[in-house]
């Protein structure tokens, strides 16, 4: 179940990034390919790092909403109106602003289906290629992403060459899992992309999570019940 992969050496804090969006595109080096997206926050350069493929080649499991603000079911101006960068959210049964999958009813976690990281049709790929695209053209377009921070100040990023490399990546679901990842359960810890277009009268949200993780939680640690 070795799907994910992390930054060594880094410093690891979860919470929520904001900024403006630089470029993007799909990394196709090592055995598990992430969606990299260069973000501004403030006068800080960071990279968000989004699981699109597990290493066993298996496809993750998503929800794409291209109309989320319709949906009113989590109210991001909080965090847009704030200052843009990093900022960290406490994680478990009393998280204050953490994302929770199972719990929070903001999307309908059981329509999650899978959907290839690439090729013709509907991708991961083509989905955020179409919506980078947009927010690097559109002067007032803000993301916000929600997981894990890195940060290694020895490091310059491999993929947008700034110094340090910093940024947040797991930009999935962090709990329902077994085995060499059972380390990783949290509840109100999640992982998810926001693109706010408009003041964020339009939002496009994305939620992944591995097949291998079970929606079937513990309220306190995020565990497997069964």
């Amino acid at each position: 179940m070795a799907h994910r992969r992390r930054p060594p050496n880094a410093i690891r804090h979860y919470g929520v990034l904001v900024g403006l969006v630089v470029e993007g595109f799909q990394s196709s080096d090592g055995s598990s390919p992430h969606y990299e997206i260069h973000v501004k926050g403030g006068d800080r350069d960071y990279r968000i790092a989004v699981n699109v493929q597990s290493v066993d080649d298996s496809e993750v499991l998503a929800y794409f909403d291209a109309e989320f603000a319709k949906a009113g079911t989590l109210d991001l101006k909080p965090y847009l109106n704030g200052d843009p960068g990093f900022r960290r959210l406490e994680t478990g049964p009393s998280g204050a602003g953490g994302l929770d999958y199972v719990r929070d009813n903001i999307f309908p976690v059981d329509a999650m289906r899978p959907i290839p990281a690439t090729g013709g049709g509907v991708s991961l790929k083509n989905l955020l290629d179409a919506n980078i695209k947009r927010a690097t053209a559109d002067q007032i377009a803000m993301v916000v992403a929600f997981g894990e921070y890195f940060e290694d100040p020895g490091q310059t990023d491999k993929y947008f060459h700034f110094r340090p490399e910093r940024g947040i990546h797991d930009i999935h679901m962090m709990q329902g899992n077994s085995g060499q990842f059972a380390s990783d359960n949290r509840t109100h810890g999640d992982g998810a992309l926001f693109l706010c277009f408009g003041n964020a009268a339009e939002i496009v949200a994305l939620f992944v999570r591995f097949q291998t993780q079970s929606l079937d939680t513990d309220d306190n640690t995020g565990a497997p019940r069964h």
